[in-house]
């Protein structure tokens, strides 16, 4: 070695050498691990975005079975209306 650069000196480069590839190697191992969650956040996502949009299917086929159950009680209603009307004395319909 040359006299002119001290032996501390060279020591303390290799050591900050050492400490910058022990720094780096560390972040991209976090980075692997980030971008492993993240692959699998997306792909849970997309199970979620697929549920989501069998429970709209499925919230739209009830909606249209209680409308329809709606419309039928209606319909009954209506007719026991009738029955009862017609079956009162002096009934503004009469016998049918």
């Amino acid at each position: 070695m040359d006299k002119k650069i001290p032996v501390a000196l060279v020591i303390t480069l290799l050591v900050q050498t050492a400490g910058v590839v022990w720094w780096s190697s560390q972040l991209n191992s976090r980075v692997t691990v980030m971008e492993e969650r993240s692959f699998k956040l997306e792909l849970e996502i997309g199970k979620l975005k697929d549920s989501s949009s069998d429970a709209r299917e499925r919230f739209a086929k009830a909606e249209t079975t209680m409308q329809a159950f709606v419309e039928t009680t209606r319909r009954i209603e209506a007719k026991l209306d009738r029955l009862i009307d017609d079956k009162q004395p002096g009934g503004v319909y009469g016998p049918r």
